[in-house]
């Protein structure tokens, strides 16, 4: 009969409690504070008579996902979920987008539903201009392997500018990505951080090089 050493029994114990444990290991769902900051936002119209009244919309979700805001994948196939900590997706952007343009210098009037330019009358509009748009994308995710974790994470918005005067919808795109490789001790707060980086670059692109929207609005 083999002898059972004492180191033997111990390391038998330490690999049951290994199992046991990973066995046990269930996805767990973690919230991301998804936010922008608009202080820095520069002032776009200047010179008017009075603040330009933009009417803005509801900003609708249209990802596939729309509870969630990435996922961090395991090697052994275990999944961690991201959520917002503080409303829906679509509430925090039509805030930070509200805010923002506050910044710059509208005078905002909200609309509680979501903007359709094929289907929204001129006449309707609450303002001298209109604004609203889709999130089409706004994902993060990581990969975790032995050691580090690789992440990446990409948005896309689709942005209407209406202008009642000229019957005219101007349509942008926004995309932006950020990726980091080989982070070791991979916490919740580093996804945080990619996403919001684009979150940031993204929403900072909106009036950027927007020189012939600033004469329209501007013109009387």
């Amino acid at each position: 009969m083999k002898k059972i050493t004492g180191a033997s029994f111990v390391g038998g114990i330490i690999i049951v409690i290994w199992i046991f444990l990973g066995g046990c290991q269930v996805s767990k769902t973690y919230l991301l504070n998804l936010n922008y900051d608009p202080s820095q936002t520069p002032v776009f119209l200047t010179g008017t008579a009075k603040p330009v009244t933009l009417a803005v919309y509801n900003f609708q979700d249209a990802r596939p996902d729309r509870l969630y805001l990435g996922r961090r994948v395991y090697r052994d196939g275990l999944v961690d979920f991201y959520k917002p900590d503080e409303g829906t997706v679509e509430q925090i952007f039509t805030k930070s987008f509200t805010k923002l343009l506050e910044k710059a210098g509208f005078k905002v009037t909200l609309v509680n539903r979501y903007l359709d330019p094929e289907k929204e009358n001129f006449k309707d509009v609450p303002g001298d201009a209109a604004f609203g748009g889709k999130i089409e994308a706004l994902w993060v995710e990581a990969k975790s392997g032995v050691t580090t974790t690789d992440t990446e994470a990409k948005m896309r918005l689709q942005i209407y500018w209406g202008l009642p005067k000229e019957r005219t919808w101007i349509r942008k795109i926004i995309e932006g990505s950020a990726q980091e490789s080989n982070r070791p001790l991979y916490q919740p707060k580093h996804a945080q951080a990619k996403i919001n980086d684009i979150f940031k670059d993204s929403l900072d692109k909106l009036l950027k090089d927007e020189t012939l929207l600033r004469e329209k609005l501007l013109k009387d």
